[in-house]
């Protein structure tokens, strides 16, 4: 039975993704950074390939990026998103290469700092290194909670943990019913986040809206219309998620 409840159009919609252009979260120093690391990208562009030198230490300032592994057979696992008002460290544990390839899935504008510039500014700006710290611990944070799921759920709590933890993040609010998103990936990129197939992702979403768990308006534009099946399903508690993996101010 489908359930006719209203949609927020009225508030204001937080994440447009449109161009990918808009900011959630421009960093207080991010004026700072901008003065002489900033890089513009366009959404497609790849930042940096596995294996590469890395480039040092990144900082989002608006639009999304994907972190990526890639198998021989060319089969890959998108294994972060990094929002506004992220960090970065792509580099492995040979302080050399970089460990993973970095994709804009929108127009993006970030900063690429080098190794010792990135130590000089953590030692100058107490707050940029608090904001790191924020950043690293709510990333190990949503990782876990996914890799979790990846290994031991269901492919319908690994895709409704993913809905979750990008519609938090994005906003930068709770979840609540009716609240319309977002989300700047295509199903083949959302399948790669979720460790699906783009046809396994694409019957899993019309499912919930089926079930009038979802309603998609528009390719990968989502409105929660059943946040308790939602969460049920990814086994959260949307609090107790947000607290986990939003850093605090």
């Amino acid at each position: 039975m489908n359930h006719q409840r209203p949609c927020r159009e009225d508030a204001r919609d937080p994440a447009p993704w449109s161009n990918g252009a808009q900011a959630i979260g421009v960093p207080p120093f991010a004026d700072v950074l901008a003065d002489t690391h900033r890089v513009m990208r366009r959404a497609g562009s790849t930042l940096k390939l596995e294996g590469e030198v890395a480039g040092g230490h990144y900082v989002l300032f608006s639009g999304w990026l994907a972190v990526a592994k890639s198998m021989l057979d060319g089969h890959r696992q998108i294994v972060d998103v990094v929002l506004p008002g992220g960090f970065l460290d792509a580099v492995s544990a040979d302080l050399c290469t970089s460990v993973v390839e970095i994709e804009a899935l929108t127009d993006v504008s970030y900063a690429a700092i080098p190794r010792q510039d990135w130590q000089r500014l953590l030692r100058e700006r107490p707050d940029l290194a608090r904001a790191s710290d924020g950043s690293v611990r709510a990333a190990m944070s949503r990782m876990s909670a996914r890799m979790l799921r990846l290994g031991k759920g269901s492919a319908d709590s690994i895709v409704a943990f993913a809905l979750c933890e990008l519609c938090l993040r994005s906003t930068g609010g709770g979840l609540s019913e009716g609240w319309a998103y977002h989300i700047p990936m295509t199903q083949q990129q959302l399948g790669d986040f979720c460790g699906l197939s783009a046809v396994h992702m694409c019957r899993t979403l019309q499912r919930f809206r089926r079930d009038d768990i979802l309603e998609l308006r528009a390719p990968m534009r989502m409105v929660i219309r059943d946040l308790p099946a939602l969460a049920a399903i990814a086994e959260i508690d949307p609090p107790v998620l947000r607290q986990q993996i939003v850093p605090a101010a």
